[in-house]
C-alpha cells in the first residue's frame, strides 16, 4: 500500500457508520434503482453525475483534501510508466479477449455520442468515486489492503449488472476492478488512472461489451 493511501486514510475525519452508508447510498442504490426499473437505463450517466457531483460536495465539507483524493500534481510524472504499462496490457488482453471471442469493432463508431465524450465522463465519475473515495474509506474499515482491493472490485462490479450478458460482464468487471484497485493502492494518482479507464472503457465499449442496446448508442 502506497504511503500516499495510508496518510489519507488517517485524515478522514468520517465515523465508520457514516462511511457505510455512505457507501450504501453512493455504490448501491442508485445502481439498484437502475436494474429494477426505477430509473431509465438511459438516464444512468446524469444519475452518475449528480450523484457523484454531491457525492464531492460532501467531502468537501467532510474536508477531503485534494491530497486525499489523489490530485497531487507531483505524482503524474512518478506514476506514469506504471500506468502505460498498465494500459497497455489491458488494450492488448481487450482486443484478444473480444477478438477470441468473435467480437467486431463498431462501424462508424465516431458518429456516436459515447466515443466522442461520453467515455471520459464515465471514467471520471467512476474514478472519483471508487477508487479516489473508495480505496481510502474501505481502508478505514477494513486494514488488510487485499481485502480492501477485493471490496473495490466487488462493488465495482456490483455497477456493471445493469449490462446484458452478465456470464461475460462480471467477470470483465471484476478483473477490472481488481486491476483498478491495485494500480491506485500501490500508484494513487486521480489524473492517470482516469485516463486509463478512459481508454480503456473505449476500447470495451468499441468491442461490444457494456453495452445497452439502444441506450449506449
Amino acid at each position: 500500500m502506497n504511503d500516499h493511501i495510508r496518510e489519507s486514510i488517517e485524515q478522514i475525519q468520517t465515523s465508520k457508520r457514516e462511511l457505510v452508508a455512505q457507501m450504501f447510498v453512493v455504490f448501491v442504490v442508485p445502481i439498484l434503482a437502475i436494474y429494477y426499473g426505477f430509473v431509465p437505463a438511459t438516464y444512468r450517466i446524469w444519475v452518475l453525475a449528480v450523484v457523484m457531483t454531491l457525492f464531492i460536495l460532501l467531502l468537501m465539507q467532510e474536508k477531503w483534501t485534494r491530497d486525499m483524493l489523489g490530485l497531487g500534481r507531483h505524482r503524474i510524472k512518478k506514476y506514469a510508466l506504471p500506468y502505460i504499462i498498465f494500459t497497455a496490457v489491458a488494450v492488448f488482453a481487450i482486443v484478444y479477449f473480444g477478438e477470441k471471442i468473435g467480437r467486431e469493432e463498431l462501424a462508424s463508431w465516431w458518429k456516436h455520442s459515447h466515443f466522442l465524450y461520453k467515455f471520459f465522463l464515465v471514467s471520471l465519475f467512476q474514478e472519483v468515486g471508487y477508487r479516489a473515495y473508495l480505496i481510502p474509506a474501505l481502508g478505514k474499515l477494513v486494514k488488510k489492503p487485499v481485502f480492501i482491493v477485493t471490496l473495490n472490485a466487488i462493488l465495482f462490479t456490483l455497477l456493471h449488472i445493469i449490462f446484458p450478458d452478465p456470464m461475460i460482464g462480471l467477470p470483465l468487471a471484476f478483473v477490472g476492478g481488481l486491476g483498478f484497485a491495485l494500480m491506485y493502492l500501490e500508484y494513487p494518482s486521480l489524473i492517470l488512472i482516469v485516463l486509463s479507464h478512459s481508454v480503456i472503457n473505449f476500447l470495451v465499449v468499441l468491442y461490444g461489451f457494456f453495452v445497452i442496446p439502444g441506450v449506449t448508442y
